[in-house]
């Protein structure tokens, strides 16, 4: 309407539109340390002119729209950046806690517990009666052992620990999935479309999509017509359809104890993604689980394992300072039909036609029987019927036979004593080694029962522990007594320092065994260093697409300052303009 009223209409409309957009700056200012809020602003628009005979007659100004800053493409990047962050990141506070567990700075790691060992067994070889000599071989041993079972246990505490955020950060992802479906329905309930945006609800949805990304890798869009998002994972495995969800859950894989991620549809139906996901901490924990933590676990099995065996095989076929009564093996054994070749954790190292000997030994000490041992097969049983077979046609002073435990035994009978000594003919079979006869290191192994994990039961072998004279450091000498000063067994497995190992503990690396070990600490340190790298690369990555996002969406005080001091005067502008037409009015009305 043109006139006074008009222009009364258009100062209305003025003030109404400059009112609301210092409520929206206000609302900026209120929000500027908000996480995930966006800048909002008051779109306006020339009202709808009246046409009258001179022309069109504007009407004033129309609030159309709150809009927010906001470019989807950033925030896209600054998802997909998030989750790479996340990913190397979660490795790389991983790593460090691993590299932490070796320990090998200070002087007091494996490195330095491994000579230790080494250099006892060049001092007993030095001096093989000595008492101190063989007791701090037993102790410099268990300070290693001690260590060894120390990196074991924390590293599969540490992997426990990641396997329980894995199933935590699963929960949480749960919780996200449902609150962005909430958002869904709350927003296109909201939203029409040129008049009402639920700009803080989108604000709110967004950040939520930001944190489940640093869960895992998603990718998504939003439908035009609904306004709700898409989210997807593995390139097109749906997480959220509108306000539907399908959610993630965790389930127990029996073989190895430790989670599997699994993916459920609407059916119920499962599939297993733990290894499919690509970013986020999710994927980042289940690698150092399952790859990191594993590798060095196989590896300090390998290093031990070969350690073990490298001593045990040479320690068994030699003599302490006396003969003996009775050996006793530490592997349980199932049944005399377990083969050697097969069965048991060294039975890649039995050789098949292999033999040894046995001295016997009157309450004198004057060698009386010489038993060559040949089995004609390879089971425990022929072991045993072999010995027996010997010594039944001998002078019948020794039996072999299972205990009641499952353990190999060999008891000599009266007052007879034994060692074992190796036959100078034909090369050893191994089989007192694999079985557990006179041997320096024990384990724990059940025939039967998979034997996974030997670092963390290694140990001393407890008759050695008791009696540290029955270590083996000679050979009996030409006349097949137990000779004193006899040192080639000390001095064969001093020299294992020096020693390259043919594909050692099957890794097929040949190397010594402290190469080795240093080779695994060193592919620690690579490793983490490989995190750090990726993590900063990946932090600058993301911080400039959050700057960028920031110069679109973020508040600046002193923008909105100066936009409220414009607005604030357009207000005041108005308000005058309502005072003029009121005096104008007032004029005609007190015409008489």
């Amino acid at each position: 309407m043109p006139g006074l009223g008009g222009a009364l209409d258009i100062a209305r409309w003025s003030m109404y539109s400059s009112q609301m957009a210092i409520e929206i700056f206000s609302h900026n200012v209120a929000n500027a340390n908000t996480e995930g809020y966006s800048r909002q602003s008051l779109r306006v628009e020339a009202n709808y002119p009246i046409t009258m005979g001179p022309g069109q007659l504007g009407t004033g100004v129309r609030a159309v729209e709150i809009i927010r800053n906001y470019d989807n493409f950033l925030n896209q990047q600054v998802s997909l950046k998030k989750s790479e962050y996340s990913y190397w990141s979660s490795q790389r506070n991983a790593m460090e806690e691993i590299e932490s567990i070796f320990n090998e700075s200070d002087g007091y790691g494996i490195n330095a517990l491994m000579g230790e060992f080494w250099n006892a067994w060049g001092d007993l070889s030095n001096n093989p009666d000595g008492m101190p000599e063989r007791q701090a071989l037993v102790n410099k041993t268990d300070n290693l052992l001690s260590m060894v079972h120390e990196i074991d246990y924390n590293l599969r505490a540490y992997q426990r620990h990641l396997d329980a955020s894995i199933r935590g950060a699963v929960d949480e992802s749960n919780s996200i999935i449902a609150q962005i479906a909430d958002l869904n329905k709350s927003i296109s309930s909201v939203e029409i479309d040129g008049m009402i945006n639920a700009n803080d609800l989108r604000d709110r949805r967004d950040l939520l999509l930001e944190q489940l990304s640093q869960y895992m890798d998603i990718n998504y869009y939003e439908e035009e017509q609904s306004g709700q998002v898409m989210v997807y994972i593995l390139g097109g495995t749906p997480l959220i359809l509108g306000a539907n969800t399908y959610g993630l859950s965790t389930e127990r894989d029996t073989a190895t104890g430790l989670s599997s991620i699994m993916w459920e549809d609407s059916s119920g139906r499962s599939l297993d993604i733990t290894h499919k996901l690509s970013g986020g901490k999710l994927a980042g924990w289940v690698n150092v689980r399952d790859n990191n933590i594993d590798t060095y676990l196989q590896s300090m099995n390998n290093f031990m394992e070969e350690l073990a065996w490298q001593v045990n095989a040479t320690h068994a076929e030699g003599v302490g300072l006396s003969s003996v009564s009775q050996m006793t093996g530490t592997v349980e054994v199932s049944a005399a039909t377990d083969d050697l070749s097969v069965d048991f954790l060294f039975s890649d190292r039995y050789t098949a036609g292999g033999t040894f000997d046995i001295q016997i030994f009157d309450a004198a000490g004057i060698v009386v029987n010489t038993y060559h041992i040949d089995p004609a097969g390879s089971t425990v049983g022929d072991l045993i019927t072999e010995i027996n077979a010997e010594s039944t046609a001998g002078g019948g002073e020794i039996t072999a036979a299972l205990t009641a435990d499952g353990l190999f035994q060999i008891t000599a009978a009266g007052g007879s004593t034994f060692a074992i000594t190796p036959s100078p003919t034909g090369s050893p079979s191994n089989a007192l080694a694999i079985l557990g006869v006179n041997t320096f290191f024990t384990w724990s192994e059940h025939v039967g029962q998979a034997l996974y994990d030997l670092t963390g039961t290694i140990r001393v072998n407890a008759v050695l522990q008791e009696d540290p004279n029955l270590i083996s450091s000679g050979s009996l000498d030409e006349n097949g007594q137990v000779a004193p000063g006899s040192n080639d067994v000390a001095r064969a497995i001093f020299n294992l320092q020096d020693s390259v190992i043919t594909n050692l503990g099957g890794s097929g690396v040949n190397t010594t065994m402290d190469a080795y070990y240093s080779s695994l600490v060193a592919q620690v340190g690579v490793d983490v260093q490989n995190t750090v790298n990726n993590e900063k690369f990946n932090d600058t990555l993301l911080g400039q697409y959050i700057k960028r996002k920031e110069s679109v969406s973020g508040v600046n005080i002193d923008e909105e300052m100066s936009e409220l001091l414009k607005y604030q005067h357009l207000y005041q502008a108005a308000a005058k303009l309502i005072s003029i037409a009121d005096e104008m009015m007032q004029a005609l009305i007190s015409i008489k």
